[in-house]
């Protein structure tokens, strides 16, 4: 039976969704508001015209170029923090990254039954970079074959506690594991 790993809460690095410009909300209200108080005088329909167009386009280049170029790199960026807590955890990908922020929580599961969790709290925390929200994480390693336990166990020595311990095991470090062989 697979094992369960106790949650952990950690800040995570997404940045802020809008459903809209906001470039092109203010954009446009400025406009509407300069068509109302100039009047309509040729040369200032015509700029206010030309700012009404101008606005959506720039709607249309976030949503297309600046959105996914976000979700990327909070992706990238909550790959690293689950992998500090959960080595062996499923990256991270931009379908999941968009389900968090549309749902709160998302599942990411990987080929071998695990499953990764995580939960928005709802809280904010400080940090040097400003508010993050705060997010539950959760790992449940799935089926571990001798090859990806092995993936697994080199991945891990980089720990000073299990690279002890196998040193220990093999039988090349010293102390107990050396006296209980010469018995």
């Amino acid at each position: 039976m697979p094992a369960q790993i106790q949650p952990v809460l950690v800040t995570v690095p997404l940045s802020p969704r809008h459903p809209y410009s906001v470039r092109t909300i203010v954009g446009l209200s400025v406009s509407a508001v300069l068509f109302l108080l100039m009047g309509a005088g040729d040369l200032t329909t015509l700029i206010i015209g030309f700012g009404l167009l101008v606005h959506p386009v720039q709607a249309a280049t976030d949503k297309m170029i600046l959105w996914p170029r976000q979700d990327r790199a909070d992706a990238e960026a909550l790959t690293r923090v689950v992998r500090e807590y959960f080595y062996n955890a499923p990256a991270v990908d931009v379908k999941a990254v968009r389900e968090l922020a549309r749902t709160r929580q998302v599942q990411v599961n990987d080929d071998s039954g695990g499953q990764l969790r995580i939960g928005l709290t709802g809280r904010r925390k400080p940090t040097a970079a400003g508010t993050r929200p705060e997010a539950r994480i959760s790992f449940k390693c799935g089926d571990v074959g001798l090859m990806d336990f092995d993936r697994l166990l080199q991945n891990a020595e980089g720990d000073p506690q299990v690279r002890r311990a196998t040193d220990r095991m093999r039988g090349t470090g010293t102390g107990a594991a050396e006296t209980g062989t010469a018995a």
